[in-house]
């Protein structure tokens, strides 16, 4: 405390920093507004409708892009996801949802199609020095997808961090 005169009066201890309730009339020129606990959100956080309908979208371009061997794309979607102004939390969720349902689908199409693409997965598991089994390549391949999102998400971050 600066002042103890202060001590045990109203306003003494300024323990909420949440939100503003008017006008102070003890409050003189260097003293900040009181403040009182508030469970309200702080700021808006935007139509899920939009966040999951533009998630579908990228889903279905990574997935797309997995198919045709455009193993980059996740870098990219975490690139545009970390240089948005949205929230860090639920933008960062719902691009590795993107990247986990795009790949995961573009992975295990052939599999349920009856490509043998599960082979393949246990071989590239097996190479690897993974257990040789299709599901270790798949989670493997998934994780990767995961590693550049959020690396890509990081580095868009650190580098707009003045811009937002």
């Amino acid at each position: 405390m600066a002042d103890p005169r202060r001590l045990g009066k109203r306003g003494a201890y300024r323990l909420g920093e949440l939100r503003t309730t008017g006008s102070w009339p003890e409050r003189g020129p260097k003293m900040p507004a009181r403040r009182e606990p508030s469970f309200r959100p702080r700021r808006s956080r935007g139509p899920l409708l939009a966040a999951l309908m533009g998630c579908a979208a990228t889903a279905a371009l990574l997935g797309q892009g997995a198919g045709l061997g455009w193993w980059f794309l996740p870098f990219a979607a975490g690139i545009v996801a970390g240089a948005g102004p949205w929230r860090t939390l639920p933008a960062l969720g719902l691009v590795v949802l993107a990247v986990v349902v795009g790949w995961g689908a573009a992975l295990w199409w052939p599999a349920l199609s009856g490509a043998p693409a599960g082979a393949t997965a246990r071989v590239i598991a097996a190479l690897a020095g993974l257990p040789p089994h299709a599901a270790v390549g798949v989670a493997a391949t998934l994780l990767i997808g995961i590693l550049q999102v959020v690396v890509a998400f990081w580095l868009a971050r650190a580098l707009t961090y003045r811009l937002r």
